[in-house]
This record gives structure tokens, C-alpha cells and sequence, in this order.
């Protein structure tokens, strides 16, 4: 199942994103490749503001458990982390199907 995983930062929060910054993307990258995409949400000024990512994971409690031990969860990079379940229905590359 693929879930997205969206977490939007705290007002003037690119000190602290800087500073978790390897420790969030080695988390995410520990999903091999589970770890379907991910990004930055960029306000205005091109700056990021937050972060969506879309992995693969066996049911809800599962991507939860994963997305809250993201250190800019548990750092307090985020002021909010919402994670939902999703389907790729359109351009889904055929390795996602199985």
C-alpha cells in the first residue's frame, strides 16, 4: 500500500530543517526501495516549508510508526504530520503495480 506522508514545518523553521536535515533523509532512505518520492513543499520564496513523501508500507499503523520516528517529527521540525493512505491511479510506473 502507498501512503503519503505530509508534514508541514513550524514558522521560521529552515534553521531547524537545516539542522535535522541528514538524520531526516537517511531515515527515509533506510525504506530501500519503499521510499517511493519525496520532496520539499517550497513557499513563496522558493524556501521549503515542509516535506511530502509517498512510501510503501503493509497498512496504516505501519507508515504512522514510520513517519512519526522522522527525526523532523520528533525534533520539532514539524508543527504538523498527517499520514494517509493513497492511490497512484494516473502515469503509476508499471514497477508499482505488483
Amino acid at each position: 500500500m502507498l501512503f503519503i506522508v505530509s508534514g508541514r514545518d513550524k514558522p521560521a523553521g529552515i534553521g531547524a530543517r537545516l539542522e535535522f536535515r541528514a538524520r531526516h533523509r537517511a531515515h527515509y532512505a533506510s525504506l530501500g526501495d519503499d521510499l517511493v518520492l519525496a520532496g520539499p513543499y517550497l513557499g513563496a520564496d522558493g524556501e521549503p516549508i515542509g516535506s511530502m513523501i509517498v512510501i510503501r508500507a503493509v497498512d496504516q499503523q505501519a507508515a504512522d510508526k514510520f513517519a512519526r520516528a522522522d527525526p523532523y517529527w520528533t525534533e520539532g521540525v514539524f508543527e504538523s504530520l498527517d499520514v494517509s493512505r493513497w492511490d497512484w491511479f494516473m502515469k503509476r510506473p508499471d514497477a508499482l503495480l505488483s
